[in-house]
C-alpha cells in the first residue's frame, strides 16, 4: 500500500458526502492512519461515526478561530503521533445569510469570517 502508516490529519470533515470523506477513505484504502477533529457537539456527533466508520484513531475539538484550540489540537497530534505525514485542509464556513444573496452584497464581516475560517487557518 502506497501510504501504510502514514498519518493524516484531516480537517473539516462534515458528513459521507464531502470531499475530506472522499479523501479520507482514500487515504485510509492506502494504509494511511487517521485522525479528525470537529468544530462543536453538533459536528461532532456526525464526525464521530464516521471517525469509526474510516479506522480513524483519534477525534478532537479545533476551532480554527481559536488559536489556543489550535495550539491544544497540535500539542495533541503531537503527543498522540509525534509528527505528521499528510494534512488535508477543509475547512469552510460562510454565514448563510452572506451565501444567500449576490456577492457583491456579502458584508465585510462575513467576508472576514469566511476568508479567516476557510483560507487564513491553512496558514
Amino acid at each position: 500500500m502506497l501510504l501504510q502508516g502514514k498519518k493524516a490529519l484531516i480537517m473539516g470533515l462534515a458528513n459521507n458526502r464531502s470531499i475530506a470523506y472522499g479523501i479520507a477513505s482514500s487515504l485510509k484504502a492506502q494504509g494511511a492512519r487517521l485522525a479528525f477533529n470537529y468544530v462543536g457537539d453538533a459536528i461532532k456527533k456526525r464526525v464521530m461515526p464516521l471517525s469509526e466508520e474510516l479506522g480513524g484513531e483519534f477525534t478532537f475539538q479545533c476551532d480554527v478561530c481559536d488559536d489556543a484550540q489550535i495550539q491544544a489540537a497540535a500539542d495533541l497530534v503531537n503527543n498522540k503521533w509525534g509528527d505528521l505525514d499528510i494534512l488535508v485542509h477543509s475547512v469552510a464556513f460562510a454565514n448563510r445569510e452572506d451565501l444567500a444573496g449576490r456577492f457583491v452584497d456579502t458584508s465585510r464581516d462575513g467576508f472576514r469570517l469566511a476568508l479567516e475560517v476557510s483560507a487564513y487557518s491553512l496558514t
